[in-house]
């Protein structure tokens, strides 16, 4: 379908804006560069991981659609760190393919470690943004790496939920994930207090056995997503016991 002219007029005038007020912030060779994003891509080697420009996420006032009817192209670069020489990425269309605004990795390799720049660019107006990305192996041993883990806290008696974190690009709109919990990387029978929710494991009353890792895995196509959450567990805060005790004593 043809898009209107006069709408192409001001989306244009949108995005011109947007880009007017982000070049402000300083040019590298013409183009406005915001660094490397705050949000970080960490995957296990072997799993997918969708990267997506953040320049649509919270730099320019338009999305991927609105960008390409005004005009504007989105070409994509890597690099081994900041600083480095960019190279333009070759895609496969295979295990690394473009789709829209974002990369697909169907998996990672440790060797797609690396700085992703993604550019968005016409005749006059030039920006781009950083996404990093880490490829890791599991520990030894362990369906997890240790340094990629979430990390929780609950007090004993009080209830807890442990979700599985991230897993929004691996999950069909309006279907619930079919997600497998394990408890150091081993099955378990949970026991009566301890439900699995969709991709929430409620525990209602916290015990001090329930330290440890949790694991979270679901299916997506060939491939295995997995996210470890380590919950430690305290004991019950001051001010808490402390009400507790007054009551029991007025009660006797």
């Amino acid at each position: 379908m043809k898009v209107p002219t006069p709408f192409l007029i001001l989306l244009s005038a949108v995005v011109t804006r947007s880009l007017k007020v982000v070049s402000k912030r300083g040019s590298v060779d013409g183009c406005t560069d915001w660094s490397v994003d705050y949000l970080k891509y960490k995957v296990l080697l072997g799993e997918p991981v969708r990267i997506k420009c953040a320049l649509f996420y919270g730099y320019i006032r338009a999305n991927y659609t609105h960008a390409q009817s005004a005009g504007l192209s989105l070409m994509w670069y890597k690099s081994t760190g900041h600083g480095d020489f960019e190279e333009p990425i070759s895609f496969d269309g295979l295990r690394m393919s473009k789709e829209e605004d974002a990369i697909w990795f169907r998996p990672t390799e440790l060797q797609d470690v690396g700085l992703y720049s993604c550019v968005l660019r016409n005749s006059s107006y030039c920006m781009k943004v950083s996404m990093s990305l880490t490829v890791a192996e599991n520990d030894s041993d362990l369906c997890y790496n240790s340094r990629m883990r979430y990390f929780e806290k609950a007090e004993l008696s009080k209830s807890k939920e442990i979700s599985c974190p991230d897993i929004e690009d691996y999950v069909q709109p309006g279907k619930d994930p079919e997600i497998i919990w394990y408890k150091e990387c081993r099955p378990k029978q949970w026991r009566q207090s301890i439900v699995n929710r969709k991709d929430t494991l409620s525990i209602q009353d916290v015990r001090e056995d329930d330290i440890g890792n949790y694991t979270c895995e679901l299916q997506f196509g060939a491939f295995v997503v997995r996210r470890t959450t380590e919950l430690l567990v305290t004991g019950r805060s001051s001010v808490t016991a402390g009400l507790q005790s007054r009551s029991l004593w007025y009660l006797g």
